[in-house]
């Protein structure tokens, strides 16, 4: 797999696609950054460690607390999954899980275990795993030759992903209660989906085939699944993210013709569609505060901080991490925001 492929799997696992009008993440406009501006001030970044050959990296996911933070690290030839702890570069060995092509970490809990998926020598097979205790277990898949990617996990080591096989896109499970099992969520009649985010009680969101436009699905941890509710005459959207009961995802505006942040609160029923930010959220912490590709973190309170970047995670502390920059970026850490 070429780096334009993993890139490319990345943000299709966040819902993000080069459609012209759905789900586009655009770079803030002069007017939109100016109100930002006026709003409160940017906050601090500052470039985390990376391994000495490393050209571009990215933080892909963070424990609560933003102790733990996980990503990758792309140099000539692959790239490697990174782990900083408490700001410092923590070094995996990641040779037990050769031969492969390129490794990323995509998720962690507050228990240090990582999630995320392997690119095999032939550049189209993915494995997902999981790194607890020292140990990469590869996750099973609902068919032998499927490609899968761990996305999310809870602290109580529940983990949700994607599985890529002959009837496309499934939203999967692989609990932690059950060891060694994968099972396939339930969507309506054949429909596809994407698994994306896991809450504490177990609780996953993620959204429905055809992509785009989606539709922003939630699967409770005790009840049967349904559809979050979009804008009237909306094309649909996806749901990217939970904590707590907070639903970060994005929602095709019919006013401007353009797709916009939202966030669903589970325990009221309410959407908060954000039309005056542009670009695609990627992030939530348990304060409602969304983290937005091209650059700011959307406050519950409607105060809107500027960054530059992808904001990959928002932790509860108000720390934030990303990239710099989707193709070309390093792995940053935004603090004060």
């Amino acid at each position: 797999m070429t780096r334009g492929r993993t890139k490319a799997k990345s943000a299709r696992r966040l819902g993000i696609v080069a459609t012209v009008g759905l789900l586009v993440p655009f770079a803030p406009t002069a007017a939109a950054t100016a109100h930002a501006a006026r709003a409160i001030a940017t906050c601090r970044s500052t470039l985390l460690p990376v391994p000495a050959g490393t050209t571009e990296s990215s933080v892909n996911g963070g424990d609560p607390t933003g102790r733990y933070l996980v990503g990758v690290g792309f140099h000539v030839g692959g790239a490697e999954g990174l782990r900083w702890v408490d700001g410092q570069l923590t070094p995996v060995d990641q040779s037990p899980l050769a031969p492969y092509s390129q490794v990323q970490f995509n998720a962690v809990d507050n228990h240090g275990t990582i999630v995320g998926d392997r690119t095999a020598d032939n550049g189209f097979q993915t494995d997902a795993f999981i790194y607890r205790d020292g140990q990469f277990t590869i996750l099973p898949v609902p068919n032998p030759g499927d490609s899968a990617d761990a996305l999310a996990i809870n602290s109580a080591g529940d983990v949700v992903g994607t599985v890529f096989g002959a009837t496309g896109p499934q939203p999967v499970e692989w609990p932690a209660g059950r060891p060694g099992t994968v099972r396939v969520l339930p969507t309506p009649g054949d429909v596809g989906g994407f698994a994306a985010g896991v809450d504490q009680d177990g609780t996953v969101v993620g959204y429905l085939a055809p992509w785009p436009p989606g539709t922003p699905y939630v699967w409770p941890a005790h009840r049967a699944a349904y559809p979050l509710p979009v804008p009237t005459g909306s094309m649909g959207g996806n749901a990217v993210a939970i904590r707590l009961g907070l639903v970060a995802g994005n929602v095709f505006d019919p006013a401007s013709g353009e797709t916009v942040p939202a966030m669903w609160n589970l325990r009221s029923g309410q959407l908060t569609v954000r039309t005056d930010v542009q670009g695609a959220a990627l992030s939530i912490n348990r304060w409602g505060t969304i983290g937005v590709a091209g650059g700011a973190l959307v406050h519950a309170d409607g105060r809107v901080v500027p960054v530059v970047g992808w904001v990959n995670v928002v932790t509860d502390r108000g720390s934030a991490a990303g990239t710099t920059n989707f193709f070309t970026g390093q792995a940053v850490l935004w603090t004060g925001c």
